[in-house]
Formats: structure tokens, C-alpha cells, sequence
């Protein structure tokens, strides 16, 4: 080969590898072996509301459990609460007990309900009052030995029917029960059951004399 100026020969080298370790390099205050440090946790300002409004209900519910009342029963309308007895007020600020068996039965206090049994062929007085009174029917009941045409009650033997039963049958058991309310006559006023038919009709009857 001819040499001159421009000629070269090519050789082979070991080019060693890099070193594993590298070398610190300080970047903005930063060291490559270090890692930045971050920020500590923040809390933002929707946490720290609902922390304050929790602590305050919190505190609420406190002072509310020293004032109320801890059992409804000692609640009077119309009034500080200071007793353990409910009740209204009438208009003449006087607190009204509620209903109990023992206001009840001081309501039916001369109340009582007298009951009668009777037996009729044919149609005839159930009950005449007692002279300037009335007859109050709470409750009505019949059966009958035979088929009927039909039984009805009704205050005297000319008034209208106020409790009527079409073709009732042997062995039935009709009627009727107005509690709490009620079938009223008039002063003096019979009460009546007109039989249509050949049967016996014994009746059972709830009522008042006023």
C-alpha cells in the first residue's frame, strides 16, 4: 500500500464501560442521589369548613341534651316543659289530662248500658220507657225458630223503619251495632218490631232510658 499525507490505518480499541456509579451533579439546589423533598399534607379550606360545622353540631346537639326534655311525656303544649304528665290546655289555661281507663270510666259514670232479652210471636212492643222518657239503641240482635218474610224495628207501631231484614233465616243471627252511637225515639215513644211471617223472634237489645 502506498502511504502518503492523507492515509490512515484503522486500529481496534477497548472502549471500557461506563462506571455504575454516577457522579453527583448539583441541579438547582438539588442532588441527583437525593431526592427532592415534597411538601408536608395540607388540608384545604371545604375540610376545614365541614370540620368547624360537624364540631359545632356537635356542641349543639350537647347543650340541647341538657335543656330538652329526655322523655316526650314530660312535653305540655302550651307551657315550659316541667312535668312528666302530657296534657292539653283548654281555653281557660286548666291542663286536661289525657284519655286513660280512668278518665274513661269516669265518662260512663251513669252511662251504663241496660240490656234486654224478649221473646215475641208477632209484632209487639220490644221496650216502652218509663213515663217523659226516651229510648237510646245502641245494639239490635234476633234469631228466629222459622223463616221469615222479613223483621224490622222502628219507634211506635205506625213510625218508620229504621232497622229492616229481608227473608232472614232459621238459625241466623241479625242485627245491628251502633256503639258509640246511637238510634234514638221520642219522649214516650215505644220501640216496635213488626214480625212478617210464622215464626218466634227473640231479640236482644242494648240501650239507655233518658
Amino acid at each position: 500500500m502506498i502511504k502518503n499525507k492523507h492515509s490512515f490505518r484503522l486500529t481496534k480499541s477497548i472502549v471500557s464501560e461506563a462506571p455504575h456509579n454516577l457522579v453527583d451533579f448539583p441541579v438547582s439546589g438539588f442532588s441527583a442521589t437525593e431526592p427532592a423533598s415534597s411538601p408536608g399534607p395540607t388540608v384545604s379550606d371545604s375540610n376545614r369548613r365541614f370540620f368547624i360545622k360537624a364540631l359545632g353540631l356537635a356542641g349543639a346537639g350537647i347543650v340541647a341534651s341538657q335543656i330538652i326534655p329526655n322523655k316526650a311525656s314530660a312535653l305540655v303544649m302550651g307551657s315550659t316543659p316541667s312535668s312528666s304528665v302530657v296534657g292539653l290546655k283548654n281555653s281557660s289555661n286548666t291542663r286536661i289530662n289525657p284519655a286513660t281507663d280512668e278518665t274513661l270510666a269516669s265518662l260512663l259514670t251513669g252511662q251504663g248500658v241496660t240490656k234486654l232479652s224478649i221473646s215475641l210471636a208477632a209484632s209487639g212492643n220490644v221496650r216502652t220507657p218509663a213515663a217523659g222518657k226516651k229510648i237510646r239503641v245502641y245494639a239490635s240482635r234476633f234469631s228466629l225458630t222459622a223463616d221469615a218474610t222479613s223483621v224490622s224495628f222502628r219507634f211506635t207501631a205506625g213510625g218508620t223503619d229504621h232497622e229492616k231484614y229481608v227473608s232472614p233465616k232459621t238459625g241466623g243471627l241479625y242485627g245491628a251495632n251502633n256503639h258509640p252511637n246511637y238510634i234514638e225515639g221520642g219522649v214516650d215513644q215505644v220501640l216496635y218490631c213488626v214480625i212478617s211471617g210464622t215464626t218466634t223472634v227473640q231479640i236482644n237489645v242494648d240501650y239507655l232510658e233518658i
